[in-house]
C-alpha cells in the first residue's frame, strides 16, 4: 500500500488536470453540445487515464526495482532513468568510498588482532617468570620488580597503539625543555640499563621544543628500550647533531634488508627470530608517533656494530 500511496503522490498533477479537462467537457454542454456525445468522451477519457495510471505504475515498480538491485550490486548496468547523472555517479563514489574505509577497518582490525596475539604470547613470559621469583624463598624483589617493570611496559606499550588507533587521540602542544624529556627518559629506564650493565652518555642539548610531552616521552622510551633490549654491556648515547637527535647504541644492529621494514606494523626481522621478546611494534609506534608531532624519524644500523635512530627537530624547535 505505502508503494501505491508513493506512486499515487506522483502522479496528482495528472489527475488534477485530467479532472480539469473533464469540468471543461461538461462544461460544453452549455454551449449546446450533445450531452450523450460528452458523457461518451468522458467516458473514453476516464478509460485511456485508468490505463494509463495502471501501465505507468507497472514501470514505476520496475524502475524502482531496477534502482534497489543497483544500488545493492553497482556491476550492474544503471537504470536508464538516473544513468549518466549526477545521481548515479555520486552513489558509485560512495560506494568506492565505502569500500575504502571497509578495507582500512578489516586492516586495521587484523592488525590488531595480530598485535594482540603477539603481545599476549610476549607477555606471558614475565608473567611467568615473576610467578616462579615469588615462589622462592626469599623473594629477590629486585627480579620481580623488573618482571613487573617489564609488564607495566607490555600494557602502556598496548594502551599507546590502542590511543593512537582511534579517531578521538587528542595532542596537547607545548613548549618544553628537551633536555627534561630525555632525563625523564633515561631515569625511567636507569634500573633496565644497570641490570644489562650499558652505560648511558647524554650530552645535554639545551634547546626548547613545542610538542606534546606526554607522546614525545612515548618516543623517547620506545627507542630506549630497543636499544637497551639489543644491547649487552655496551653504551646508549644520546645527543644532538644539527637539528638531529641521535640516539645510538652498540648492540647488535639491524640487517641491510630488514632496514626498510622496520617501521612496518608487526614486523620484527631476522633480531625479532633471535630475541623472542620483540613485538614488532615498538618502532611503528615510534613512527606514527613521530608523524604527529612533526617529527622526521630515520635509522642507520650495521650488523655487529650499532644502531642510530635519528629524529629530525627542525619542524618543532624553538
Amino acid at each position: 500500500m505505502k508503494e501505491i500511496y508513493k506512486f499515487l503522490k506522483l502522479k496528482v498533477h495528472s489527475l488534477i488536470i485530467f479532472l480539469i479537462y473533464v469540468m471543461f467537457l461538461l462544461a460544453s454542454a452549455l454551449f449546446g453540445l450533445n450531452t450523450n456525445y460528452i458523457i461518451y468522451i468522458v467516458l473514453v477519457s476516464l478509460f485511456m487515464f485508468v490505463v494509463n495510471i495502471i501501465i505507468s505504475y507497472f514501470k514505476y515498480r520496475k524502475i524502482i526495482q531496477d534502482i534497489d538491485d543497483w544500488s545493492m550490486d553497482k556491476t550492474l548496468r544503471e537504470p536508464y532513468i538516473i544513468e549518466k547523472t549526477k545521481f548515479a555517479k555520486k552513489m558509485l563514489n560512495l560506494q568506492k568510498e565505502n569500500e575504502r574505509m571497509e578495507n582500512a577497518f578489516d586492516l586495521k582490525m587484523r592488525g590488531f588482532k595480530d598485535y594482540i596475539t603477539i603481545w599476549t604470547h610476549q607477555i606471558k613470559t614475565p608473567l611467568f617468570s615473576l610467578s616462579l621469583i615469588l615462589n622462592d624463598h626469599p623473594v629477590d624483589s629486585h627480579a620481580a620488580q623488573g618482571e613487573v617493570f617489564e609488564i607495566e611496559e607490555y600494557i602502556e606499550s598496548l594502551l599507546s597503539y590502542m590511543r593512537l588507533e582511534s579517531l578521538s587521540t587528542d595532542f596537547v602542544f607545548e613548549e618544553a625543555f628537551l633536555d627534561e624529556l630525555i632525563n625523564s627518559s633515561i631515569k625511567k629506564y636507569a634500573k633496565v640499563f644497570i641490570k644489562k650493565k650499558n652505560q648511558v652518555k647524554f650530552t645535554p642539548t639545551k634547546l626548547k621544543i613545542t610538542t606534546d610531552k606526554k607522546w614525545f616521552g612515548l618516543i623517547l622510551d620506545q627507542i630506549l628500550s630497543n636499544a637497551n633490549k639489543y644491547t649487552d654491556q655496551g653504551f646508549i648515547s644520546i645527543y644532538i647533531k644539527g637539528t638531529n637527535l641521535i640516539i645510538e647504541d652498540s648492540g647488535i644492529g639491524i640487517r641491510k634488508e630488514d632496514l626498510p621494514r622496520v617501521f612496518d606494523k608487526s614486523y620484527t626481522g631476522y633480531n625479532g627470530r633471535i630475541y623472542k621478546k620483540s613485538t614488532g611494534i615498538g618502532l611503528n609506534l615510534v613512527k606514527t608517533t613521530a608523524d604527529n608531532l612533526s617529527i622526521d624519524v630515520f635509522i642507520e644500523s650495521e650488523v655487529d656494530v650499532g644502531t642510530k635512530v635519528i629524529l629530525n627537530l627542525s619542524r618543532i624547535l624553538n
